[in-house]
């Protein structure tokens, strides 16, 4: 928990008193980069497992509908950001493989 804490306020610190609003931006550009990481390693380990274990289809499905939403929300409100849209859009395209891979393999997570 201790480790824990001292990562969150290291990140705090360096969001709000190193990045300047000029380079927060960079934030935006490494967030798909952590989304391949970690909806890939899953979306890889369903495959190799052939089942999905506890992941429920109801909760994928809400992270892709409001992954869609916050696409057309963003577009609408801050228009067409590039960085904010790639986010969300891969945001989609992970969450429609791990949708795609509950419905495939449940019958083997039974």
């Amino acid at each position: 928990v201790a480790l824990a804490f001292a990562m969150y306020s290291l990140y705090l610190f360096v969001v709000f008193q190193v990045l300047t609003p000029d380079t927060q931006y960079i934030l935006m550009v490494y967030n798909p980069l952590v989304l391949c990481t970690t909806r890939g390693a899953q979306i890889f380990e369903n495959y190799n497992n052939k089942q999905t274990g506890a992941q429920s289809i109801a909760t994928t499905g809400m992270n892709l509908a409001g992954s869609a939403v916050r696409i057309a929300t963003t577009i609408k409100e801050v228009g067409w950001d590039f960085h904010i849209l790639r986010a969300y859009g891969t945001s989609v395209f992970f969450n429609v493989i791990l949708c795609t891979q509950i419905m495939m393999y449940m019958k083997n997570t039974e």
